[in-house]
C-alpha cells in the first residue's frame, strides 16, 4: 500500500511542472500576440521629398602640391550634368518628361509639377519655376505654296 501512495506522489509531483509550463506558455503565446497586433499597423517611414533633401555625405579629397608640399584638400562638389527636361505628352494631370511619365504634385529632379494644362507643364524649385511646353512639330504635314 505504501508503494502505491508513493508512485501517486512521483505521478503528482512529475506532472506539476508540465501543468506549470503549459499555463505559462499560454500566457507567452497571448503577450506574442499582443505583440505582432501592434506593430502590424502601416509604419509612417520618411519621404522621398524628405530624402531628395538630404545632403551626400561624402567628400572628395584631393591631393595637390602647395610652395613643394603635398596638401589634401576637400574638392568642391562635382555638379553632375543632365539632359535637359523636354515634354512630351500631357493629357490630363499627367505629363511625359524625358520618356517617363509623372503627375501633379510629382518630383522631377529637384522640381516638384505644380500644374499641367493642355501642352504645357509648370514645374517649382526652391529657386527657380519653370515652364515646360510641347513641341509641335509634325513633319507629316506639308503645305503647298503657289
Amino acid at each position: 500500500m505504501g508503494d502505491h501512495i508513493l508512485m501517486k506522489k512521483l505521478l503528482i509531483l512529475s506532472l506539476l511542472p508540465l501543468a506549470l509550463l503549459g499555463s505559462t506558455t499560454n500566457s507567452s503565446h497571448e503577450l506574442i500576440s499582443q505583440q505582432i497586433a501592434e506593430i502590424k499597423p502601416a509604419r509612417v517611414g520618411v519621404s522621398n521629398r524628405a530624402v531628395d533633401r538630404v545632403r551626400s555625405p561624402f567628400i572628395y579629397l584631393k591631393t595637390i602640391t602647395k610652395h613643394g608640399k603635398k596638401v589634401t584638400v576637400v574638392e568642391e562638389k562635382k555638379r553632375i550634368k543632365f539632359k535637359p527636361l523636354k515634354l512630351e505628352s500631357a493629357i490630363n494631370k499627367n505629363v511625359k518628361i524625358n520618356g517617363k511619365w509623372y503627375r501633379e504634385g510629382d518630383r522631377v529632379r529637384e522640381y516638384t509639377i505644380i500644374k499641367v494644362s493642355s501642352g504645357m507643364a509648370h514645374l517649382k524649385s526652391k529657386k527657380r519655376e519653370l515652364k515646360l511646353y510641347l513641341d509641335n512639330k509634325n513633319d507629316k504635314i506639308q503645305f503647298k505654296v503657289n
